[in-house]
């Protein structure tokens, strides 16, 4: 009876911890982290793209409809979104232009300043320029 108990107890206290070890999946705990992300255009002229992300404290997916501003010069100023500290396993969004330009669409990711994603994309033969991403801060890389 001793054994069926202790077995019993042992397999209660492992769900327990793997439900727990599931939900915490998502954090990553240690320094205070901060997340940058810059979209940017080549269009030199009026530009908009629509960029979303997953939103972890809130556990939502806001969408950003976002007109490019233009410096003195007529060159595009990226659009920086900073998280500041950011203790969440995962980086994840897009970026998309709702129009078919062949005009490149841009986007950087940084984690503390260094930069973990660079991709960019046109659109071509009616297709629109989309990115995606979704960067592992655990294992360095978007997968």
């Amino acid at each position: 009876m001793k054994k069926l108990i202790f077995i019993f107890g042992l397999i209660l206290f492992n769900s327990c911890t793997a439900s727990t070890t599931a939900e915490e999946e998502n954090l990553v705990s240690g320094k205070d982290r901060v997340v940058r992300m810059e979209f940017n255009t080549t269009l030199l002229s009026f530009d908009e793209i629509r960029i979303s992300y997953f939103d972890y404290k809130t556990n939502t997916n806001p969408l950003v409809v976002h007109e490019f501003s233009y410096d003195a010069a007529g060159q595009p100023i990226p659009l920086v979104l900073t998280f500041e500290n950011y203790d969440f396993r995962f980086i994840n969004g897009e970026a998309y232009r709702n129009n078919p330009s062949t005009e490149e669409i841009s986007v950087k990711v940084y984690v503390d300043d260094e930069l973990v994603i660079e991709e960019a994309e046109r659109g071509e033969n009616g297709e629109y320029a989309e990115i995606r991403f979704n960067y592992d801060i655990v294992l360095k890389k978007n997968i």
